[in-house]
């Protein structure tokens, strides 16, 4: 069976971080050395798509929003408007929900018209140029980006403010606003949601991340809130009061960035990936903690190297430590790994490049985040 059938039978809401972490298990014992991306799919004189983004270029945007770089907010708003399509059901709307994170960093005022008309739009219809789109992958990129447009009115309003705590109350105070929302409310949506997905994650055995509905706007909300205290310049951002109303640990990723929130970026990514060597089987295939370490760009990939070559030499010790089962940590070492290999590609694609493959090649290499809605 090729990607593209596999993809077909795979139910849509499965994580494939999980699949990617389990196939890259074998691979990671012997471990690649940091190098350059494998060359891009050859192109298709018969092929009719344009495919104007690569993995790396996404991980480039991503890391674009973590620094302040506002060079590439115009070819954001771009492939926002006009993302790419294939066979494949996720690629439209994983790639929206990818970009949604740097422009909401970036505070791309640049971007509104394009959120609006996402907002205003038909979720029972298709958004161009994929017309295989669920209605619940529309309702879920009306939903963040309703979210994001609140946060870019929000930080965009205040941009003359140079005390930072006062700047950070007032986003605060404007994004509650824009949305319509209160803490509370965010809490008892939340708390509703998560306890569904409990209950799903019982009957089905899927693991942790997997969803079993569309996630609400107020999750969305959440976790914007959690990324502003992650990114913003004032450190106490997650102890203003209408934050700290907020129960950030109904949602693990959302409860993560903000213990993350007040250190600095070297111990941020020191912690992520002793993280990710301590936890269990279930959790060691984590696109929380992966994607962070992604954001950070080539200053994580020393950590990096020093974790999976310490596994490499010693790997009975890393399976004594958690129980002495074989292939135990390995799931971890799978995903340092394939992070190391999204920071090497996204050093090494050419964010102006637009390579054309054809919609079979598509399939297996469209793009995919370790988790784009965090």
């Amino acid at each position: 069976m090729n990607i593209s059938m596999l993809s077909k039978a795979l139910p849509h809401r499965f994580n494939l971080v999980s699949i990617a972490a389990v196939i890259g298990i074998a691979a990671a014992i012997s471990l690649p050395e940091i190098g350059r991306a494998a060359p891009a799919p050859a192109s298709s004189a018969s092929n009719a798509l344009a495919w104007p983004v690569s993995d790396g270029w996404l991980a480039q945007m991503r890391q674009a929003g973590m620094r302040g770089d506002r060079s590439q907010i115009r070819r954001m708003v771009e492939i926002f408007q006009n993302p790419p399509g294939s066979a494949g059901i996720d690629v439209a709307h994983n790639t929206r929900l990818v970009l949604l994170r740097p422009l909401a960093q970036l505070d791309a005022t640049e971007a509104l018209p394009a959120l609006e008309a996402v907002i205003q739009s038909d979720p029972f219809k298709p958004f161009p140029p994929s017309p295989y789109a669920e209605f619940e992958d529309n309702q879920e990129v009306i939903a963040a980006s309703k979210v994001v447009k609140a946060r870019i009115l929000a930080q965009s309003n205040v941009q003359g403010v140079t005390d930072n705590q006062a700047r950070a109350s007032a986003e605060v105070k404007r994004f509650f606003q824009e949305l319509g929302q209160t803490p509370e409310s965010l809490n008892t949506v939340v708390a509703s949601y998560k306890a569904a997905d409990r209950q799903h994650l019982e009957a089905t055995h899927y693991n942790p991340d997997y969803r079993s509905d569309v996630v609400p706007v107020e999750l969305f909300a959440m976790r914007e809130l959690a990324d502003m205290a992650y990114r913003d310049r004032y450190r106490g951002f997650a102890s203003l009061p209408d934050v700290a109303r907020v129960d950030f640990k109904q949602d693990d990723g959302s409860a993560l960035k903000v213990r993350l929130a007040p250190l600095p970026r070297e111990q941020r990514i020191a912690v992520l990936v002793n993280e990710l060597d301590e936890l269990r089987p279930a959790k060691n295939l984590d696109g929380r903690r992966a994607q962070l370490l992604a954001d950070e760009g080539p200053a994580a990939l020393p950590v990096i190297a020093v974790k999976t070559q310490d596994f490499k030499a010693h790997p009975g010790q890393y399976r004594k430590k958690l129980g002495g089962q074989f292939g135990e940590n390995l799931g971890c070492l799978s995903v340092l790994v394939d992070t190391q290999k999204r920071i090497t590609d996204a050093a090494d694609d050419d964010a102006a490049a637009k390579p054309q493959v054809s919609g079979e090649e598509a399939h297996a290499a469209y793009p995919q985040q370790f988790a784009p809605a965090y």
